[in-house]
């Protein structure tokens, strides 16, 4: 008697689900490009599309967390999100300066009225 092979799934994480649903939902850019360029067939990447719309989108259970190995590149990040990241970055950045800006206008102000207090006290 024949045996049945076992057919091997390929098995993908959660992050790696989102990061190819972010990629296909850029402008001018259609999905059957990022599934190709991703390697995975059109439908799946449409089935993950539409469980990220309905909030279903999620790893498979039977997968082991993946142990990255150090001597590994960091991973591309999506051009639009480190663009996010760098905005978050220079709000950041704006506020503390304004609060700079702002405490040094007060000592500004106050070293003002010292001056004329003790010129009004020298007459």
């Amino acid at each position: 008697m024949g045996q049945t092979k076992k057919r091997h799934y390929d098995r993908y994480t959660l992050a790696y689900k989102q990061q190819a649903v972010r990629l296909s939902n850029h402008p001018n850019v259609t999905a059957k490009d990022i599934a190709e360029s991703l390697g995975i067939h059109v439908v799946m990447l449409y089935r993950w599309r539409m469980e990220h719309k309905n909030g279903e989108l999620r790893e498979n259970k039977h997968m082991k967390p993946a142990q990255p190995s150090p001597k590994r590149l960091k991973v591309r990040t999506d051009p639009a999100k480190a663009k996010d990241d760098e905005l978050i970055k220079a709000n950041k950045r704006i506020k503390e300066l304004e609060k700079a800006l702002a405490l040094r206008t007060e000592e500004l102000d106050l070293l003002k009225k010292a001056r004329r207090f003790f010129e009004k006290t020298k007459r």
